[in-house]
């Protein structure tokens, strides 16, 4: 599936039948802007044929174009029933692939109706999180804002005399759960006491707005150190584990909120706007995405 006709036609000749000859424009996701992978690395697709997959599939683009903004749309968009990319050492599956001039997106008899919104939003986030690593020397700005040594630790590590609180009272070591919901991410949802909030409102008593205010001082917690997220594959007791991870999560908050209301929800911690900013430059100036 090609935005409006993207694969380019050029007319060649009329032959000796009197039939038109035309070359068109090969679409290769081996190509990069200066190079390609010399066959170190192949791809290999399957259409999609069935109509609803293919309704699928185009509901999902209609999601992620709604949710992306324009200065991110590539070229060409490929849309097919899977994918695998080839090498000498593995078989991988891919569901999501960024190249030069072409996207594709794939698996989606795997991929539920419910989680197209989300899924669309971490392909996005990918997508900027690709192009930003062209820009090599802003990113070591990026991450010098943080201590290398703040990286996958616990929480005590930076806060030993915090406690989080509990329906049965508050209990050390100090943990960042009570801004897991705001991302449906909750290690403890799953739980007996279901969510924090939960927890806090028909076990503890609390009301919705002290959960509220306890959020607010979280957060804050969690910003002095200059992240807005705990890494959840590590647990709730772990800053993010690496500069990687460090970036993942911060564009995932970053690109959430219009610029304003980010630094609204920062505000009080100078190192997350510090970061903001390096970001927000490369962003806005050099993809041309408005925030």
């Amino acid at each position: 599936m090609y935005f409006n006709d993207t694969i380019e036609k050029i007319f060649i000749k009329v032959d000796i039948s009197g039939d038109s000859v035309f070359r068109y424009e090969t679409l290769d996701l081996n190509w990069a802007f200066n190079t390609t992978n010399q066959g170190t690395v192949t791809y290999k697709t399957t259409p999609l044929t069935t109509p609803d997959l293919q309704m699928k599939a185009l509901r999902f683009t209609e999601i992620f174009l709604k949710n992306t903004q324009a200065a991110l749309y590539p070229h060409a968009i490929w849309l097919t029933k899977d994918c695998h990319q080839i090498s000498s050492s593995q078989l991988t599956t891919i569901s999501f692939l960024s190249r030069y001039r072409n996207l594709i997106f794939s698996n989606f008899e795997s991929l539920k109706e419910e989680e197209m919104e989300s899924t669309s939003l971490t392909y996005r986030n990918q997508l900027v999180e690709t192009k930003l690593g062209n820009y090599e020397e802003e990113l070591k700005l990026f991450h010098a804002v943080v201590d290398e040594k703040s990286y996958n630790q616990d929480w005590s590590t930076f806060y030993p005399d915090e406690e989080i609180p509990t329906w049965m009272g508050p209990r050390k070591p100090w943990t960042a759960r009570a801004l897991a919901e705001e991302y449906n991410e909750d290690p403890g949802a799953s739980s007996l006491m279901g969510t924090f909030r939960n927890e806090m409102t028909k076990y503890g008593k609390w009301t919705d707005e002290q959960v509220d205010e306890y959020i607010l001082y979280s957060r804050e917690l969690v910003g002095r150190q200059g992240f807005v997220y705990f890494d959840k594959n590590y647990g709730i007791y772990y800053t993010p584990r690496n500069k990687q991870e460090d970036l993942e999560l911060y564009l995932r908050e970053m690109m959430k909120y219009p610029r304003k209301e980010f630094l609204s929800r920062w505000n009080h911690c100078p190192l997350v706007i510090k970061k903001y900013e390096i970001l927000y430059a490369i962003i806005r100036d050099e993809l041309g995405v408005e925030l």
